[in-house]
C-alpha cells in the first residue's frame, strides 16, 4: 500500500436538519473535493442508513478509494459501524478517519450558520490531513487456556472458585492460612437475605463443596514467590512450607479478603482488656463466653468518616448486630451504642427495630465531641453528649467495644509488587475503573472481588465473587484475547533502553528483553499513548494516533486565522463525552476550537503543544478524564504531571503559559465543557466571528 496513489473519499452527512440545518453541506462537500488526495466527496442524507451504508460501499469501489473520512456525529457511537462498512467494502478498517460536524459543530453553533459551515470545513480538513497518513492496522488475538488462580480461600475466594471450576474450568486457591474460610471463621453471626445465619455452617458448607470439586485444587499455608507472564501465559510459583512449586495459570482472581484495623487516633493508647474491637468481640460472642459482663458500652466511628478515611460502610450493621448479640446471651447486661448517626441497609434496619425492642439505648454523639474514656476507681467511665437529647451522659461499662474500620489483607503489599497492581493506603485493592471495570485490574486476565476491594456484607461479596468467576471465564471460554489495533509500536533505532516505556506502562504491555530492549507485547496494550509521549528518542508511535498524523491535524486546523484558533486535544472517553453531551444538550458555545481526537490525554506530548504554538495558536486545550477515574489507569495523572512541565519549556520558549489550558471533565459534563470554551475566548480575548 505504501506504493499505491492516495485516494480519499469524503462522505459527508446532512443528517436532514440535525446539520444541514445549520451548516451549508454542498458547500462543504463541494470544499471536500478540493483538497489533496480526495478523489470523491459525496453528500448523503442519512449516512448511517442500511441504504447509504450499500451506497458508500459501491462508491469505495468504483472510484479506487483506500482512505475514507466521514463526516457525520460523534464517533463515540457510529465509529464502530462505519469501520465495518468500510471492512466489508475491501479496506482494512484503521484507513478510516471520523469528524464530528453534528455535535462539535451544528448542535453548538446553531446561531452561527456561516461559522459553523466554516469550522466543519476545517475539521474535515484536518480529517483528510490525517487520513493521508493512516496505515493499516489489525486486531491482535493471544491464546488463552482453561487454567484460573484464586488468591484468597475466603467466602469470595471460595465462591469465585466454584463458579469458575463449574464450567468445566481448573483452579487453583491459594491461601496463607491453615483453613479456608477466612474472616468468617472468626465471626459470630451474620444476616443475609433477611435472615439470620451461622457463619460456621456457611463456611464449612462451602469448604465441602471445594473439597469435592474434581476441577478444585487447594493449597493451604501457601503464598505468592514469583509472577511472570501476561493473560494466557502466567507462570506463578508458590511457596508452601520452604518449597517453592511453579503453576502455569491463564487469569488469576484476586480475594485475599480484609482486616480488622487496631484502634487509631483518640483511643489509639488506651490499654486495657476491657477496651476491645468488634472482632475481639464476635470472638467471645461465638465461645457464648461473655463472663460477669453487665454493662456494656459500643462507641462507633473510630478511626473512620475524618479526614484521612471515609466510613467504613459496615460498621453500623456490626455494632447493630453485636449489641443485639450481647443482650440476647444476656438479657440482663445493659447495652448501650454511642454513634455519629446509624448507616444501615434494609435487613440490618429490621436488627435496630430488634434492638429497640429489647431496650438497648442508642445515644448520637457529634462529629467534633468523641465519648472520652477514663479510668475512675479501677473501673471505666465513658462521658458523651447526646446532641439528640442536649444532655450529658456517664456510663460505668464493664466492657467496652469500638467500631473500627477495615484495611486489606496482609498480604496486600506482596501480592501488589508481584501482580503490579494498585491499592490505596488502607491496603484495598484498586479497580481498573470505578464503572467501566469494578472487578477487573489494569492488566488482562487479572480481576478481584469481595473485601479485597473494599469492605462490604456477606451478600456482596458473594454477588462480586459471581461476577469476578464470569469476568475471568469469558476469554477461557473463547480461548483467547483480542486487542484493538490501536496500540504502541517501538522502532529500536534510536532507542536507548532506558526502560521508561516498560516503566510507565500502566498495563505491563512494555516488557524488556535481555538485552534491555522494550517489546510490546500488543495484546496487552490499550494504546493511551502514555509511553509514546514521553519517549525521549520519539522511537514510539501509535497506530491511528502517531505522531505525524496528529501534526499533519494541527497544521491544517491553523492554516488560516491561528491567531483566532485554540487547538483543543480531546481524550476519546470523558472528555469527548462531555463534549458530545455538550451538543446534544445545545450548549452553544465559540467556534475558535478546533479539536483533536486522542484515545488518552496522556498521549499529548509536550512537542505537539508547543509546535501548536509555533504555528500561531491562540491558545492550546488538553482536554482528559475527570480525576480520580481514566479509561487508561493513569492517563490523566501522567498528563497533569506533563503539563506542569510543558507550561515551563513554554516559557522557556517565549510563549505564554497561561495560554495552555486544561480541563478534566465526566463524560456527562457538558456544561463544563462550554463553560471551558467560553472562558478561554474571553480570557483570550478572541474574536468570535472573524475566523
Amino acid at each position: 500500500m505504501n506504493d499505491e496513489a492516495i485516494r480519499v473519499g469524503v462522505f459527508v452527512c446532512n443528517c436532514g436538519s440535525n446539520i444541514a440545518g445549520v451548516v451549508n453541506v454542498p458547500e462543504v462537500t463541494e470544499y471536500a473535493g478540493t483538497l489533496p488526495d480526495v478523489a470523491l466527496a459525496d453528500e448523503g442524507r442519512w449516512s448511517c442508513s442500511s441504504d447509504y451504508i450499500e451506497k458508500m460501499k459501491e462508491l469505495i469501489h468504483e472510484h479506487a478509494l483506500n482512505r475514507v473520512v466521514i463526516a457525520s456525529c460523534t464517533p463515540r457511537t457510529h465509529e464502530p459501524l462505519f469501520k465495518r462498512a468500510v471492512r466489508e467494502a475491501g479496506l482494512n478498517p484503521y484507513l478510516l478517519e471520523f469528524v464530528s460536524i453534528r455535535e462539535q459543530v451544528s448542535w453548538v453553533h446553531m446561531n452561527q450558520p456561516e461559522i459553523a459551515t466554516q469550522k466543519a470545513k476545517d475539521l474535515i480538513k484536518m480529517g483528510v490531513a490525517k487520513a493521508r497518513l493512516l496505515e493499516e492496522g489489525e486486531e491482535i488475538r493471544l491464546p488463552v487456556h482453561t487454567e484460573c488462580l484464586v488468591l484468597g480461600g475466603g467466602m469470595a475466594g471460595m465462591t469465585t472458585a466454584l463458579h469458575v471450576a463449574d464450567q468445566g474450568f481448573h483452579v487453583i486457591i491459594v491461601e496463607r492460612e491453615a483453613r479456608l474460610g477466612g474472616l468468617l471463621n472468626r465471626i459470630s453471626g451474620i444476616r443475609t437475605d433477611q435472615r439470620p445465619y451461622d457463619p460456621q455452617e456457611l463456611v464449612k458448607a462451602k469448604a465441602d463443596a471445594v473439597d469435592a470439586h474434581p476441577c478444585i485444587s487447594v493449597y493451604t499455608h501457601t503464598q505468592l514467590q514469583a509472577v511472570e507472564g501476561y493473560i494466557g501465559n502466567f507462570k506463578v510459583t508458590l511457596l508452601a512450607n520452604g518449597d517453592e512449586q511453579t503453576v502455569n495459570v491463564s487469569t488469576v482472581i484476586v480475594a485475599t479478603g480484609m482486616r480488622e484495623r487496631a484502634p487509631i487516633g483518640i483511643y489509639e493508647e488506651i490499654d486495657d482488656p476491657r477496651v476491645i474491637t468488634q472482632l475481639a468481640l464476635e470472638e467471645r460472642l461465638l465461645q457464648q463466653d461473655l463472663g460477669e459482663v453487665q454493662d456494656v458500652v459500643f462507641i462507633n466511628c473510630v478511626g473512620s468518616r475524618n479526614a484521612s478515611r471515609g466510613c467504613c460502610n459496615i460498621g453500623c450493621g456490626i455494632a447493630v448486630k453485636n449489641a443485639l448479640a450481647v443482650k440476647t446471651l444476656n438479657p440482663e447486661a445493659t447495652v448501650t451504642v454511642l454513634h455519629r448517626d446509624l448507616s444501615l441497609v434494609k435487613e440490618e434496619k429490621k436488627d435496630l427495630k430488634a434492638a429497640m425492642d429489647q431496650e438497648i439505648r442508642f445515644l448520637r454523639f457529634s462529629e467534633d465531641r468523641y465519648p472520652v474514656i477514663t479510668r475512675a476507681d479501677g473501673g471505666l467511665e465513658v462521658s458523651t453528649r447526646d446532641i439528640i437529647l442536649d444532655r450529658d451522659f456517664e456510663i460505668h461499662p464493664d466492657l467496652i467495644v469500638l467500631t473500627t474500620g477495615f484495611e486489606g489483607d496482609k498480604s496486600v503489599e506482596q501480592t501488589k509488587g508481584l501482580l503490579k497492581l494498585s491499592a490505596n493506603q488502607d491496603g484495598f485493592f484498586q479497580e481498573a475503573h470505578v464503572k467501566l471495570g469494578p472487578l477487573d485490574f489494569a492488566s488482562d486476565g487479572i480481576h478481584l472481588c469481595g473485601c479485597a476491594r473494599s469492605p462490604k456484607s456477606l451478600r456482596e461479596t458473594l454477588d462480586e465473587a459471581t461476577g469476578a468467576a464470569m469476568r475471568a471465564s469469558i476469554p477461557m471460554k473463547k480461548g483467547y484475547v483480542e486487542a484493538e489495533g490501536i496500540v504502541a509500536d517501538i522502532d529500536l533505532t534510536d532507542c536507548k533502553r532506558c526502560g521508561l516505556c516498560a516503566k510507565m506502562c500502566p498495563y505491563n504491555a512494555i516488557e524488556l528483553d535481555d538485552e534491555k530492549a522494550p517489546q510490546v507485547i500488543k495484546a496487552l496494550c490499550k494504546g493511551c499513548g502514555l509511553c509514546a509521549a514521553d519517549c525521549p528518542t520519539e522511537s514510539i508511535t501509535i497506530v491511528h494516533y502517531s505522531d505525524p498524523q496528529i501534526f499533519a491535524q494541527i497544521e491544517a486546523a491553523l492554516e488560516e486565522n491561528p491567531e483566532q484558533k485554540i487547538v483543543a486535544f480531546v481524550c476519546h472517553w470523558c472528555a469527548l463525552g462531555g463534549v458530545d453531551m455538550a451538543g446534544v444538550s445545545r450548549l452553544q458555545y465559540p467556534a475558535n476550537a478546533r479539536l483533536i481526537r486522542v484515545m488518552c490525554s496522556a498521549r499529548v506530548s509536550i512537542k505537539m503543544i508547543q509546535h501548536a504554538f509555533e504555528l500561531g495558536a491562540a491558545g492550546v486545550l488538553v482536554a482528559g478524564c475527570e480525576f480520580p477515574t481514566c479509561h487508561y489507569i493513569e492517563g490523566n495523572y501522567a498528563a497533569e504531571k506533563r503539563l506542569k512541565r510543558t507550561r515551563k519549556r513554554l516559557a522557556k520558549a517565549g510563549y505564554d503559559p497561561d495560554r495552555l489550558w486544561n480541563v478534566w471533565c465526566s463524560a456527562a459534563d457538558g456544561p463544563k465543557f462550554a463553560r471551558t470554551m467560553r472562558d478561554m475566548v474571553k480570557n483570550l480575548e478572541l474574536d468570535r466571528e472573524s475566523f
